[in-house]
């Protein structure tokens, strides 16, 4: 039972925290409502526990011996990252797209966004390094550590939707919608150099 409740406080710190996936999930809330924000959690959340999967079968031993691996997906993460970032900061709020649908993030968006989220890998890698025995994490072990991150990070980054829901009430306003999203693209791109910096 303890250590349920570690992986419990582990999965909630880490993904209650400021990140790219996050602060999107915050923009989409804002911009589109939490049901159409619930893809985008979905697919994030299954996107992080995939990757917590993977690296606890053995994965994490070919990121320890390739700095050139771990180098590439930074780096490939942190342009697609910043791309979304100018595309949030650019976006502007016009009659003819003020009640537009489609343009909210989609299950294989989010999931792509924390494949290539830097800091998805690098609280993976953590999380498994911290609960594995020389460096192996027993099968039993990993399964309730996924299951655990799932539901935790599942309600995390609805918690972000849920703040940006809120935000978005005071968002009719062009001038208003411009500013928020100008200000949390900035963020987003902040954010993304921050993690990129720190995993390398």
């Amino acid at each position: 039972m303890s250590l349920f409740l570690a992986m419990a406080m582990f999965a909630f710190v880490t993904s209650l925290s400021p990140g790219p996936v996050n602060i999107l999930a915050t923009i989409t809330g804002a911009n589109h409502g939490y049901t159409r924000t619930i893809p985008h959690i979905f697919g994030a959340t299954v996107g992080f526990v995939s990757i917590l999967i993977i690296l606890g079968l053995g994965l994490i031993q070919a990121f320890d011996d390739s700095h050139t691996a771990t180098l590439v997906l930074n780096y490939l993460g942190s342009a697609f990252l910043l791309y979304l970032a100018y595309k949030v900061a650019t976006s502007e709020r016009t009659e003819q797209n003020k009640n537009k649908k489609d343009d909210a993030p989609t299950m294989l968006q989010g999931l792509l966004c924390q494949w290539l989220n830097p800091k998805a890998w690098i609280v993976s890698l953590s999380g498994v390094t911290v609960f594995s025995s020389n460096g192996v994490i027993p099968i039993e072990d990993l399964g309730a550590f996924s299951v655990i991150f799932f539901i935790v990070c599942y309600c995390c980054i609805s918690t972000w939707a849920l703040l940006g829901l809120t935000i978005g009430k005071y968002l009719e306003h062009p001038i208003h919608y411009k500013i928020f999203n100008r200000a949390m693209g900035g963020l987003l791109a902040l954010t993304v150099v921050y993690v990129f910096f720190i995993s390398k």
